[in-house]
């Protein structure tokens, strides 16, 4: 196996640092601190940086996970009910994301993360009751949003958690900070689902994507300190700066140029949850 120089090793930890900070502090994968710097500094495509970034969330998120369960974060029931849900999700996204340029859908993500940005910032009170019983229509809701989270997951590259956190702490009545740890928890089994089918797909540096991931965890564990000793407010103020700071990059890509028609992969396939069984590029 050949050799990382020593400046593309530099450059994958600086991205991995801000990716990690980023996740532990705002209960997201950090993909969209990685997708576009692999493609800017590292010189990857849509589709390999997507696919890259995916396998390097499986490692950050499960580390910050762990520490967020170390502070008694995490509710494991409502993160099986927006998880589960999304790993059906990932494997659709990932297969669109194959067969229609990811530009298209960026300009309705970005104003979706416009609008729950609003929300938090107006102070919107939660729906839920903080972990009790559960209604059928939030359980509904839940699911819709896992889902939704899992197909952006497969087409942008990102663990979903830009829709998992407002999700659980909007619709489920999760304090903020539970509710980003949740969705860290969610966005494990995603990431790794979304990973190995952009692997099946032949699109994954897994080389890459292991040392970005690994670089990024002491990243994410000072992020979810410090998410744990500042006001919940403050947090939400900074998630809602987050989201809209994603939904202007998305605008601007979404407004760019679509894929030249070469770039997109033969859409002969089309069952969405049927593994590729081409070769592994």
């Amino acid at each position: 196996m050949a050799v990382v120089p020593e400046r593309r090793t530099l450059v994958i930890a600086g991205i991995g640092t801000a990716a990690g900070l980023f996740s532990g502090l705002f209960g997201v994968g950090g993909g969209v601190v990685m997708v576009p710097l692999l493609i800017l500094l590292l010189g990857m495509d849509e589709r390999r940086a997507t696919a890259t970034s995916l396998a390097a969330i499986v490692l950050i998120a499960s580390a910050a996970t762990v520490t967020q369960g170390a502070y008694g974060k995490l509710h494991v029931v409502e993160g099986l009910l927006v998880g589960v849900p999304a790993v059906a999700g990932v494997l659709v996204g990932t297969w669109v994301q194959q067969r229609i340029p990811a530009r298209r859908v960026s300009l309705l993500f970005a104003l979706l993360l416009a609008v729950v940005a609003a929300l938090m910032v107006a102070g919107v009170e939660p729906g839920g009751d903080d972990g009790g019983t559960r209604d059928a229509l939030q359980i509904a809701a839940a699911i819709a949003i896992g889902l939704a989270a899992g197909v952006v997951s497969g087409l942008l590259g990102v663990g979903g958690g830009s829709l998992f956190v407002p999700g659980l702490a909007l619709l489920l009545g999760l304090p903020h900070v539970d509710a980003e740890a949740t969705s860290l928890l969610a966005i494990v089994p995603v990431s790794l689902v979304g990973s190995w089918r952009q692997h099946r797909y032949g699109n994954l540096d897994l080389r890459v994507g292991a040392l970005l991931g690994t670089l990024a965890i002491p990243g994410a564990l000072l992020g979810v300190v410090i998410v744990n000793a500042i006001p919940s407010r403050a947090v939400e103020i900074g998630f809602a700066a987050l989201l809209l700071f994603v939904s202007s990059q998305l605008g601007r890509r979404g407004l760019g140029r679509d894929d030249p028609p070469d770039a997109v992969a033969d859409a002969s396939r089309d069952d969405p949850f049927e593994a590729p069984t081409g070769p592994a590029r």
